[in-house]
C-alpha cells in the first residue's frame, strides 16, 4: 500500500495501447488498441500481438482487448478499471480480436476472436497521480 510502502502496486499485462480517440480514426469503435507488446513481458509470453508495420510501409493492426474475463472493454478506462480487479501474479483470460492475416487479400479487415491466459505483473508506481497516455498496461 502506499501509506506502508510509499508506492502503490497495480497489475499489468505489460503492453501499451492507442487512446481510444486515436483508435477511433482507424475504425476502433469498441476496445483497447494494443500498440505493443515488449519481449518478456506477460502479454507476449501469452502470444498478443502488437500493431506493426508490413515491408510495404502499411499498418498491421496489433489485437485489440475486447474483454478481461468477464468484463467487457471498450475503452482503456475500462481495462484500467478491469485490471484492479486483479492483483499481480493473478492468471486472467484476455479477449482480443485478432486481424485475420490470411485474409491480406481482402479489401476489409476480418477480425477474429481468440482468448489468451495472461499472468498479470506488478508495476509500481511512487505518485498516484502519474500516468502516460501511452503507458504500461
Amino acid at each position: 500500500t502506499l501509506i506502508r510502502d510509499g508506492k502503490i502496486v497495480r497489475p499489468v499485462l505489460g503492453i501499451t495501447f492507442l487512446e481510444s480517440k486515436q483508435a477511433k480514426t482507424l475504425g476502433i469503435e469498441k476496445g483497447v488498441l494494443v500498440l505493443d507488446v515488449p519481449i518478456n513481458s506477460p502479454a507476449f509470453k501469452a502470444g498478443m500481438r502488437g500493431t506493426s508495420r508490413t515491408e510495404s510501409g502499411l499498418i498491421e493492426i496489433g489485437d485489440i482487448i475486447v474483454k478481461i474475463e468477464d468484463i467487457k472493454i471498450n475503452t482503456e478506462a475500462d481495462l484500467f478499471q478491469a485490471l484492479e480487479s486483479f492483483k499481480a501474479g493473478d492468471v486472467v483470460k484476455v479477449t482480443v480480436n485478432r486481424q485475420n492475416l490470411e485474409s491480406s487479400g481482402s479489401k476489409s479487415v476480418r477480425l477474429a476472436p481468440k482468448t489468451l491466459s495472461i499472468q498479470l505483473k506488478a508495476s509500481a508506481t511512487t505518485n498516484a497521480m502519474q500516468r502516460n497516455p501511452h503507458g504500461e498496461r
